[in-house]
């Protein structure tokens, strides 16, 4: 297990990557396919409680962790019971006033290699990451805050059916140049080249959208527009996780090194926070007009 826990250091500076700086790599970090026995069962009583149709890393990290992923469900289980993580998500979203890049012109994404059928598998698969690193966000950080007053019950729509979701590309199976593209825009909101956030990964299947991500994202970057909604997401979502807070079992039980690994994951704009925005203004973008 410890082979897939490795800190992220820069080659030249030996500085740690932020977005890997709760302790490994999500290049690195178990596959779903690869899981057996306890840890297999885990994984789909995730998918399940959550309503999700893959893991983001976070899950598959802990793995390294001894007794860390049983560990983490265990606390974090009846949170998601709730259903109160995706309707907290939701008013998060709605409230966090995300920018905007141009949108696509008509035939855009066409010529970049996306017709209308597969448009429907790249947003399947931003909806499946926009939720589980969303709902993750909520309820990881309600293990960890000072509770505050709960929020009136808000049940939360189930999504639609998860169709059959592309296969996330091996490292090795994706092009050099198509692996430039996503550390270019893993660095967008803070993030580096190492480190590279599964959701670009799974999206290599379309180089042409990509490209397009980049040209779109980049001046978003470059305004700071990106930073102030990171924020905004972080500090709403840290307040929603207040009000869920009341509803973990106490004591909490969590190895240390899993305790500094959620920390890691959720203390920053820079780690899940802004996956979630940057997925939350990618689904925006590819919406139908």
């Amino acid at each position: 297990m410890a082979g897939y826990s490795r800190l992220i250091a820069d080659e030249k500076s030996g500085a740690t990557d932020m977005n890997t700086a709760y302790g490994t790599d999500p290049v690195s970090a178990i596959a779903e396919s690869e899981a057996t026995g306890e840890v297999a069962a885990i994984f789909a009583d995730i998918r399940a409680a959550m309503d999700i149709p893959m893991l983001t890393s976070i899950w598959r990290t802990l793995v390294a962790v001894e007794g860390g992923l049983p560990a983490a469900w265990q606390a974090a289980k009846p949170l998601y019971q709730t259903g109160q993580p995706a309707a907290a998500l939701a008013r998060v979203i709605d409230s966090a006033d995300l920018p905007s890049p141009a949108p696509p012109v008509p035939g855009q994404l066409a010529c970049a290699g996306v017709p209308p059928d597969e448009l429907a598998a790249v947003r399947a698969i931003v909806a499946a990451y926009n939720r589980s690193n969303g709902m993750n966000m909520i309820a990881l950080t309600a293990l960890l805050v000072e509770p505050a007053a709960p929020s009136p019950a808000e049940p939360a729509p189930a999504p639609p059916p998860w169709p059959e979701l592309r296969p996330l590309l091996a490292a090795e199976a994706i092009d050099p140049e198509c692996w430039a593209q996503l550390q270019e825009i893993n660095t967008f909101g803070g993030g580096s080249r190492h480190g590279l956030a599964t959701l670009w990964r799974h999206l290599a299947h379309w180089p042409g959208l990509l490209a397009l991500i980049h040209a779109g994202f980049a001046p978003l970057q470059q305004s700071g527009a990106l930073a102030g909604a990171m924020q905004r997401v972080h500090d709403r979502g840290r307040v929603e996780a207040a009000h869920l807070a009341h509803l973990r079992r106490e004591p909490l039980e969590l190895p240390d090194e899993a305790r500094r690994m959620i920390a890691g994951y959720v203390a920053s704009p820079q780690v899940v926070a802004r996956m979630v925005t940057l997925g939350h203004i990618l689904a925006r973008w590819l919406a139908p007009a």
